[in-house]
């Protein structure tokens, strides 16, 4: 289930503390290795857990909350020890049975507290399959620059990932604001993948909480100190997919700096994710965008001088 606000505020008191330690921490739900779509080449990607923001058409929901939260998985659960009384938990599971005891493991544990230090060396093993493709580390979410304590965090795995010969990047909206210097995270993070959704800024503190002039500010701060930035449009019906968000998106984007665009058609592969953590999905039932409707929008976006890749890289 997602946490409350003062859930979210303990976690970020909770990584404030690491900050103090000796080692930062990061929450983590998976380490994703030949990732092929996350910034190019064969990529080991390390999702952190936490997001301010609430996209309905969020395909990792698991990442939504900054706490480390139990999930049911109905299709898994074999009924072995319901409550007598039938009823269920915040997430439908219909006993109390802790995951690591679980034998069908129905119930997992998503998050997982980690040393940025052993988190590097996990996502350096596949070393030589990015120095043969072109690959990297990348670090996504949640949104992994939520609040300053978590920023430097992840600015100390960028550097020990750099450091180990990894290139580096980030998966992020930009619209969080900025604890840490942008010439050292440029120095550490060789390719920004940067969110335009929702284009008209009052429409997006609406309906995903993102300020898109955050971003833009933090935007130009990146650009001057020299970092590579790629527009990430996510292409969602009903939300970003009508020609004047499109534009208006991509005539942003170029007016920064940026060259090129991630135009990421909208699909359902985070539906079954939602009821497991107890939420519900918006987007249930919306059709995946015709390939007449990709063409279109790609034909926009180039129309503001950008490459456009679609999928990403």
């Amino acid at each position: 289930m997602c946490c409350s606000a003062a859930g979210e505020r303990a976690g970020e008191e909770r990584a404030g503390e690491c900050v103090a330690s000796a080692r930062h921490r990061l929450c983590v739900t998976n380490v994703q290795r030949f990732s092929l779509h996350d910034g190019g080449g064969i990529r080991s990607v390390a999702f952190t857990k936490g997001c301010p923001f609430r996209c309905p058409w969020c395909c990792n929901p698991e990442n939504l909350s900054f706490e480390p939260e139990e999930c049911w998985h109905e299709k898994l659960c074999c009924g072995c020890s319901a409550r007598p009384d039938g009823s269920r938990d915040a997430n439908g599971a219909p006993c109390d049975t802790q995951p690591e005891r679980c034998p069908m493991a129905a119930k997992e544990l998503l998050g997982t507290w980690r040393e940025v230090d052993g988190l590097a060396d996990e996502l350096l093993r596949d070393l030589p399959f990015f120095e043969e493709s072109g690959g990297g580390v990348t670090v996504s979410g949640g949104e992994c620059l939520a609040g300053a304590a978590r920023q430097r965090a992840v600015l100390a795995l960028l550097e020990l990932c750099h450091a180990g010969g990894a290139s580096t990047a980030l998966e992020t909206t930009l619209a969080t604001p900025l604890a840490v210097e942008p010439e050292r995270l440029v120095a550490a993070c060789d390719a920004f993948l940067v969110d335009f959704k929702v284009a008209d800024r009052k429409r997006s503190l609406a309906v995903t909480g993102i300020d898109p002039a955050v971003r833009d500010a933090n935007l130009a701060r990146i650009i001057e100190a020299g970092g590579r930035v790629v527009a990430r449009m996510p292409i969602i019906p009903g939300y970003t997919d009508d020609d004047a968000c499109v534009l208006a998106n991509a005539h942003r984007a170029a007016s920064l700096g940026i060259r090129r665009a991630d135009v990421l058609p909208f699909h359902q592969l985070g539906e079954g994710k939602y009821s497991s953590v107890g939420l519900d999905y918006e987007m249930s039932g919306v059709p995946p965008l015709a390939e007449a409707d990709v063409g279109r929008i790609v034909s926009l976006v180039e129309s503001a001088g950008l490459e456009v890749v679609v999928h990403g890289e």
